[in-house]
Order: C-alpha cells, then structure tokens, then sequence
C-alpha cells in the first residue's frame, strides 16, 4: 500500500491512528494487553508476602486486602474509565485508567487536600490557573476522611457518590465507601503491597 503525501508529509500514519481510534487497537496490541492481564493475576495469586496486601480487580471493581489465602476485607470500588479527555493546548492529552502493577502504600494522609489537577479545570470549561498556589486548585471534603497514595497522583480515597461503587468512572484513583476507607486506613501500614489488575 502505498501512502499518499501532501506537501511531504505521509498521510498513512493519520490514517492508521484513526482506524485504530474507530475499530479499536489491533490483535497484537489486545493480546498483549489479555497476556498482561494474565500475568499481573498470576502473580497475585502466586504471591506469599510476609504482610497482607491489597489486590484492586479493575475489571469487577472490587478491592480486597489478604493476608495470604485469608480475605481480611472485601468491598466494592470505583476504578478509572479509560475515558479520553483533550483540551485546546496539545500537551492538554488525558486518559483515565487506573495503573496496573504491583505497587506499596506510599503514605496514608487524614482530611486529605486535593490538588485539582488542570485536566479537571478543562473537563469542566474553566480558566485554568497560571499559578500552582491558585485557591482554586485546592479543595477539601472531596477525596473523602482518608487517602492511601500507592503512586505519587494515584490514591486509594473516599467518594462524595458512593451509589457509582462498582462501576469504572474514575480518573484514575481508586474510590471505596466511607466504611470501608476508614477500615483500610487503620488497618493498613505504609510499605504493605499494592497488586493492580
């Protein structure tokens, strides 16, 4: 096949970026993804830490902590959409999945301040502020009593909606009911594992 050009520049790629955007991402990419998948829960059920851990199953929304075969704690989550968000500015490019990995409870903060990322400003059309320590970027209540950083901008927290419990509608972060947070927060401690399928 060959691509056609305007002014030098092949249109072939576009092309291809916009079969894959409306048919979705080709065999190769999808069996790469189930593989990962596969992977990711074979390593938690393969796995024996010396300390509980917490699994986050995206794919039915339920968060558990283990310690080892035992199941200490239960719940429904919400988990990230996989949404894709675009503003006005190129670098202004977002999509909302929750990572996938083995990650650790990095800190775990009381009445945490949430720090309105720019995307949040454009989802909702507003100005975005130039400077960082804008009022408006910040915001109490919203994250719920507790979080649990297992990334450095990826938590474990509270919702203002716990009726989209079960549902993938995220950001990104992971949301439980109030209950079931302020369980996670007593009971876990920092460094404790952190598996993400």
């Amino acid at each position: 096949m060959q691509a056609s050009t305007t002014g030098g520049r092949e249109l072939l790629p576009a092309a291809l970026f916009f079969l894959v955007l409306l048919c979705g991402p080709p065999p190769a990419r999808a069996s790469a993804l189930s593989l990962e998948h596969r992977q990711l829960v074979q390593a938690v059920e393969s796995h024996e830490p010396a300390t509980p851990y917490i699994v986050i199953n995206t794919q039915d929304n339920l968060i558990l902590l283990r310690e080892g075969e035992q199941v200490l704690r239960q719940a429904a989550c919400a988990t990230g959409s996989g949404r894709k968000l675009e503003g006005a500015k190129r670098r202004h490019r977002w999509t909302f999945d929750t990572p996938k990995g083995r990650f650790a409870i990095r800190r775990k903060v009381a009445d945490p301040l949430w720090t309105r990322p720019t995307w949040d400003f454009v989802e909702n059309d507003e100005e975005i502020p130039i400077f960082a320590e804008d009022p408006r970027r910040f915001q109490r209540g919203v994250l719920g009593a507790y979080a649990l950083y297992f990334l450095k901008d990826f938590m474990i927290h509270g919702t203002l909606f716990e009726i989209n419990l079960g549902k993938s509608i995220t950001h990104g972060c992971v949301r439980v009911g109030s209950e079931d947070l302020e369980y996670l927060y007593e009971a876990v401690e920092i460094g404790w594992p952190v598996f993400i399928y």
